[in-house]
């Protein structure tokens, strides 16, 4: 009889994370098979993948609420992009922009990933707050084991 358990839980800006597999205790590296079977990676890319890229999103996204393009920079941004950062930012100083990023939507391949989000900015215009959505692709890339934001579209 197969037995589910908690594997891991990932707290994070972005939300709560909590994964059960089948049989897990099994499917910890040295204690049995692979950390997941065949299904669940292509669903979920582990720890070992995700969480890394999960804090490269969170650094963009902490510099993001703060309004701090050098740490946007230094987050992989480009300087051209941060410049865009920098004049929305001044013409907008009460702006807020915020990134859900299912982690079902992330994708890890060797030293790239992708992650499909849906961005919210709220403005406020006209005295009102103004929220427009709409769904942006991160593309990450992986240099000496640091992951980097590499494209926001």
């Amino acid at each position: 009889m197969k037995g589910y358990g908690l594997l891991f839980a990932v707290v994070s800006g972005a939300g709560l994370f909590a994964m059960a597999v089948p049989n897990a205790v099994s499917q910890v590296p040295g204690l049995g098979e692979s950390f997941f079977s065949a299904p669940e990676s292509a669903v979920y890319q582990g720890p070992k993948e995700a969480v890394p890229v999960e804090v490269a999103l969170n650094e963009f996204d902490s510099a993001l609420a703060a309004h701090d393009v050098a740490k946007m920079e230094a987050a992989g941004v480009t300087r051209a992009s941060a410049k865009l950062w920098e004049r929305f930012f001044r013409d907008n100083p009460r702006a807020t922009v915020t990134d859900r990023c299912p982690i079902s939507a992330l994708s890890v391949s060797e030293d790239t990933a992708s992650w499909t989000c849906t961005e919210t900015a709220t403005i406020i215009s006209e005295g009102k707050p103004r929220a427009f959505a709409h769904v942006i692709r991160f593309t990450f890339s992986r240099s000496n084991g640091t992951w980097m934001v590499a494209d926001r579209q």
